[in-house]
């Protein structure tokens, strides 16, 4: 087991860390809070309280990373998102990432910068594709979604049948159902029956994080005395197993995540290592090696 132990993800996690020049933060955030009851008209949508409290969060944020500027290195941002859909209605994460985007907009503008020039999702001299179905500028990432398992029946209703079953959200499982799939209980049926497991999910989750490292390593190249801020907003489902892999603690073990909270993970100057912080603690990702394009001008 390792030494380093993060015990659980909050929002006071997510503090604006000192970016050098040509260095890059990756904010990697769990939605806001949100209604979580299917049959409501604005199921899978943030409460407008929790979207008031990011908003103020956020804003705080960037108002202390675009202060860092005044050594001339200038602050971008790019906003990425899970592309998941709660009930064929809301959207949290894209949501949460909408406001994230919209505060940064803010602080910008409040010190009269045009925020095209800084927003990379705004500005036309790169390339990044919108998400045309919502008509937003954030861009959505398939690597960062909530756990593919709910379109395979089976196995929901083998754990249901097992582990019990309760009314609400989450495909009806209890509480100790979902525990046995975190914890991987049930992996051989599990992979007899084609749902993804949670190292599956920890392994997606890095193949995103790499091509967000990469995109930092081509926009520094590419874009010199620069500071990258990329702000990725996901689920409890990718960010607790990730910590759990970054600090060898058990699947068996529960590292929760607050709604809004998360994890920083940053990038130096001239460096490939992505380092991940929270409660204090560091410890640089393993990410392997990749051959990811970045799609950046």
């Amino acid at each position: 087991m390792s030494e380093i132990q993060i015990p659980k993800v909050e929002k006071a996690d997510l503090i604006a860390p000192d970016i050098q020049p040509e260095g890059t933060t990756i904010v990697l955030q769990r939605h806001e809070r949100y209604n979580r009851d299917k049959t409501a008209e604005n199921a899978g949508s943030l409460f407008p309280e929790d979207a008031e409290g990011a908003f103020r969060r956020d804003t705080e944020f960037f108002r202390d990373v675009v202060a860092q500027e005044s050594d001339g290195a200038e602050v971008m941002v790019l906003f990425v998102s899970s592309d998941t859909q709660y009930a064929e209605k809301g959207r949290r994460s894209l949501e949460t990432a909408q406001i994230a985007q919209d505060a940064a907009s803010e602080v910008f503008t409040s010190l009269g910068i045009d925020p095209s020039t800084r927003i990379i999702n705004f500005n036309g001299d790169f390339s990044v594709s919108r998400t045309s179905s919502t008509d937003q500028d954030v861009r959505t990432m398939r690597g960062l979604r909530e756990p593919q398992i709910f379109d395979t029946p089976d196995y929901i209703a083998h754990l249901k049948e097992k582990y019990g079953a309760e009314d609400g959200p989450g495909a009806g499982l209890s509480q100790p159902a979902w525990a046995a799939h975190e914890s991987d209980l049930e992996k051989e049926i599990r992979e007899e029956l084609g749902a993804e497991g949670v190292h599956d999910i920890v392994d997606r989750t890095k193949r995103s994080i790499k091509t967000l490292e990469r995109y930092s390593r081509v926009f520094h190249k590419q874009h010199p005395n620069k500071r990258l801020v990329i702000w990725a907003t996901s689920h409890y489902d990718t960010i607790s197993p990730l910590v759990k892999d970054a600090t060898d603690t058990s699947f068996d073990e529960y590292v929760p995540v607050d709604y809004g909270g998360g994890v920083v993970m940053n990038i130096a100057p001239g460096s490939n290592e992505v380092e991940l912080e929270a409660q204090s603690e560091k410890v640089v990702l393993d990410l392997g090696s990749s051959s990811l394009k970045a799609t950046v001008r």
